[in-house]
């Protein structure tokens, strides 16, 4: 039981990895800009959610867009395991003096970034820690997202759990 809860929240999670639900609340990330962490998209879990279901391979870009979340433009994704502070993330996506408001301390989501031109116009929480980067810094519209399998031993034996990966850039 505690498996399967944590396979749906894996595949939630994944699904989620690009959930946002605007870009109002997002705003450029220069010398004390306020930047709002938001809480997931509906849209977006669902188009990860269906991705996982249909162990099927896409452009991150592509299941943006079809997934209808108002994002804009944007060039890079980032995901960074929580809890995060404002000077952590400032110092590893260059937004100095930015100010982070929403951020998260429980250590069960991944605040998902996305950036155009430098600035940040999408961030949000994502609780089920959906699609992640794996090894690479930043996932681009061209990066690939595909299932993934990992067996996990527990209660009643070894089982089989299904994620998404975002094979980003270095």
């Amino acid at each position: 039981m505690r498996t399967r809860k944590r396979m749906s929240s894996l595949l939630l999670a994944f699904v989620a990895t690009v959930a946002f639900t605007s870009v109002a609340g997002c705003s450029s990330s220069s010398n004390g800009e306020q930047i709002t962490v938001q809480d997931g998209s509906p849209a977006l879990t669902a188009a990860f959610a269906h991705l996982l279901e249909e162990k099927g391979t896409a452009r991150l870009g592509d299941i943006i867009t079809s997934s209808g979340a108002q994002i804009g433009p944007w060039d890079r994704m980032y995901s960074f395991n929580s809890p995060n502070t404002s000077d952590e993330l400032n110092r590893a996506l260059g937004t100095d003096g930015a100010k982070w408001t929403g951020l998260h301390t429980h250590s069960e989501s991944t605040t998902q970034v996305f950036v155009h031109d430098g600035k940040v116009v999408f961030a949000y929480d994502d609780r089920d820690r959906g699609p992640i980067v794996k090894r690479l810094t930043y996932a681009t519209p061209d990066s690939i997202v595909s299932p993934k399998s990992a067996v996990t031993k527990g209660i009643g034996g070894e089982h089989t759990i299904w994620y998404l990966e975002i094979q980003g850039s270095s």
